[in-house]
């Protein structure tokens, strides 16, 4: 899918570095302005205590939806599940017995509330955590915006640039996606039988990526007027930590002004744009009588 126009706002300050050093700065979790992104809140849709009693309900449903599945959890655990696995497909009609055991907290710890509460309180943790090893670089699809003009591009005194992806050179760009604007963030599941099925026979790498997914491109409808795409990039292990990232020079397309630039803030800026790509198109942001923002071309 082609992405829409997008575009990175940037004070004075920041745009000199970003042209001048021709790279983006890619910001880490606990840098943002909103102290709840890129973190999780909960795991389950309902209370811990309601989510527990429901996964001990469930949990012979999950296994019985997943008889003839490989666990992938971690031992000893791993190995009970294989043994109920090969009692109910030796004899389906143990499932009742079993689920009355279960119930009773029988079939040798096959579900543990205690043990299960301390994982889903020790993932929230671990996750915000695991977080910080992510880079994220912010851009939105609205270059008119009031809000966006005075709060990130300092009351009008920065610039917004846009940035299109180079698709011949596999541009890392491509990989922006849209944010997800909802009342509240989500919790890490949308259902606590979905936490049990995937704890106890996911794929660890694929449900790892589908958290952090789920993580990143979300955000509380207060933000909304910020109609954001995010590229998120993750360090890789062993790899020093970093916060900067090149791009191609002709990527950056179009210079905009802000209406409360400097001159001299302009000519440098103009200068240090056209030092990256002699092609790139400049506007002077203004306002007209009614009081919105437009674009005039240099």
């Amino acid at each position: 899918m082609a992405l829409p126009p997008l575009y990175k706002y940037l004070d004075v300050e920041g745009a000199k570095l970003t042209l001048g050093n021709r790279t983006f700065r890619h910001a880490k979790p606990s840098d943002f302005n909103d102290t709840e992104d890129l973190t999780i809140q909960s795991i389950f849709p309902e209370e811990l205590q309601t989510a527990l009693k429901r996964a001990s309900d469930g949990i012979l449903d999950v296994i019985l939806k997943h008889l003839n599945d490989p666990p992938t959890c971690a031992s000893p655990m791993r190995e009970k599940l294989a043994q109920i696995q090969a009692l109910l497909r030796a004899d389906p009609k143990l499932a009742e017995w079993m689920r009355a055991e279960i119930k009773n907290g029988g079939l040798d710890g096959a579900y543990d509330p205690a043990h299960m509460q301390a994982v889903a309180e020790a993932t929230i943790a671990d996750v915000n955590e695991f977080m910080q090893g992510w880079r994220v670089l912010c851009v939105t699809t609205h270059r008119d915006s009031e809000k966006m003009w005075s709060g990130y591009a300092r009351n009008h005194t920065g610039i917004a640039l846009r940035i299109e992806p180079n698709i011949e050179k596999d541009s890392k760009f491509q990989k922006f996606v849209p944010v997800v604007y909802q009342a509240k963030r989500p919790p890490l599941y949308d259902d606590t039988l979905e936490f049990v099925a995937g704890g106890l026979f996911g794929d660890r790498d694929a449900r790892s990526m589908a958290m952090m997914n789920k993580i990143i491109y979300a955000k509380t409808l207060p933000w909304q007027h910020e109609g954001e795409y995010r590229l998120a990039i993750p360090i890789a292990p062993g790899e020093e930590p970093w916060n900067t990232l090149p791009y191609h020079p002709e990527e950056i397309t179009e210079l905009n002004l802000g209406a409360a630039m400097t001159d001299a803030d302009k000519q440098d800026i103009v200068a240090k744009a056209k030092a990256v790509n002699a092609q790139i198109k400049v506007f002077q942001a203004k306002k007209d009588n009614e009081g919105r923002i437009i674009f005039d071309q240099s």
